[in-house]
């Protein structure tokens, strides 16, 4: 069969219509939409330039107004103290003794409870970021806003880590007095003047017209900010009496019972080294990196795996231990992190000890630790010994201890 020309060219006519199509369909239209793709983009890029060239344009401005608000921000912080341990407390209520015919007669410091973080997920995170020109809406997080303009040499990770987090305590702290009606009010005074946040949420009086006395209780919150900037409070109580359970009892006198831990004596031998060898509880603090937990808390002996809590945080935790009595019997709760806690029962009719062994930090980026309260409210003696830690940067901070323990 032979095609004439007419065939022929109507052949060859659909053989490069069909060569024409594949040729939009497979090279120009993808081109094409491409080719806008990159316009697209190139818009956003240049709208996002001259953004930031609005911006560097101000630099200055902002740098000044980071340094504004980070002054303002420290001036505030400084209000607060850097932790809530018993040292502090002991020397708030010396100054009250020292400065006024007032009797402190007893005293609590309840459990640090956290209520805020600055610096997490929330319009705290944002100091030290930079501050919007003048009538100019702050931007939100995730919305177009920028981070802090860091200063020269400065990274931005710099400016994070330097703001925070800081961990918000508050702790009660009630008092009961007796006094006259113008140290009364010289108190509340030292109180609403103290150099560290303190609120007085009750204050009950009473009065003797025979002794002309005046007596009652005061009901305190103190508050104290804590950071990784904030190093805790460091205080010798060279001065403070100590001749009974509790200064506060007593007026500080050497009459009453004596101070538990002069006593406790038993473990004093190479500065506590036998708890190492037989202990009935214990905490490891571990780096974050390391194969296991960086917190491990738990009761020493067989089958007691039950026992153990523990987290992998790489941060400083609170492990507050409280020895108490309950139907004839001792326990002992310990709570990590205000969160995870076990109950169990004391089985020394003796003594109790605790061994907490810590590390040495590997590098600067190592920040597991804890702060450890201890409250013992029994009739045995509790000893406490701290082996292995970090001799330049500690782990672990015993931040307050009450009734008979006593730490190696």
């Amino acid at each position: 069969m032979k095609f004439g020309d007419t065939e022929k060219s109507l052949v060859l006519g659909i053989i490069a219509i069909a060569v024409a199509v594949v040729c939009v369909l497979y090279f120009a239209k993808p081109n094409y939409e491409e080719t806008q793709s990159i316009k697209a983009e190139c818009e956003q890029l240049q709208l996002r330039l001259n953004e930031l060239n609005q911006k560097q344009a101000k630099r200055d401005e902002y740098l000044a107004g980071i340094e504004e608000f980070e002054n303002a921000f420290q001036s505030q912080m400084t209000h607060f103290a850097p932790d809530l341990n018993q040292e502090v407390s002991i020397m708030f209520v010396q100054g009250i003794k020292d400065n006024n015919e007032f009797k402190v007669s007893s005293l609590g410091l309840g459990q640090p409870e956290l209520f805020y973080t600055l610096g997490s997920a929330g319009a705290d995170a944002n100091i030290g970021e930079a501050a919007p020109a003048e009538g100019e809406a702050a931007p939100a997080e995730g919305e177009g806003g920028e981070e802090a303009v860091p200063a020269e040499g400065e990274t931005a990770s710099d400016i994070a880590s330097a703001s925070g987090p800081y961990e918000c305590y508050r702790a009660d702290f009630p008092i009961s007095y007796q006094g006259s009606y113008e140290s009364l009010k010289d108190v509340v005074a030292y109180i609403d003047n103290y150099e560290h946040r303190m609120t007085v949420n009750t204050v009950s009086i009473a009065y003797d017209a025979g002794e002309d006395v005046y007596s009652g209780s005061i009901d305190m919150k103190c508050y104290a900010i804590t950071g990784p900037d904030r190093p805790a409070t460091s205080i010798e109580l060279n001065d403070v009496e100590i001749g009974v359970d509790n200064i506060f009892t007593g007026d500080g006198s050497s009459s009453g019972s004596s101070n538990p831990a002069a006593s406790m004596t038993k473990y004093d031998e190479n500065d506590g080294a036998a708890i190492e060898n037989s202990y009935d509880f214990y905490a490891m603090i571990n780096p974050a990196t390391s194969d296991v937990s960086a917190k491990v808390v738990g009761q020493n002996g067989a089958g007691k795996d039950s026992s153990v809590i523990s987290n992998a945080d790489n941060n400083v935790s609170t492990l507050a231990y409280e020895f108490y009595e309950k139907d004839g019997k001792n326990y002992c709760k310990y709570t990590l992190d205000n969160s995870t806690s076990y109950e169990a029962e004391v089985t020394s009719a003796e003594d109790v000890k605790l061994l907490i062994q810590s590390t040495s930090r590997k590098d600067d980026d190592d920040k597991a630790g804890v702060k450890v309260t201890i409250k013992n409210s029994t009739s045995l003696p509790v000893y406490v010994k701290v082996t292995g830690d970090d001799s330049v940067s500690p782990r672990v901070e015993i931040a307050s201890k009450t009734g008979a323990v006593k730490v190696y």
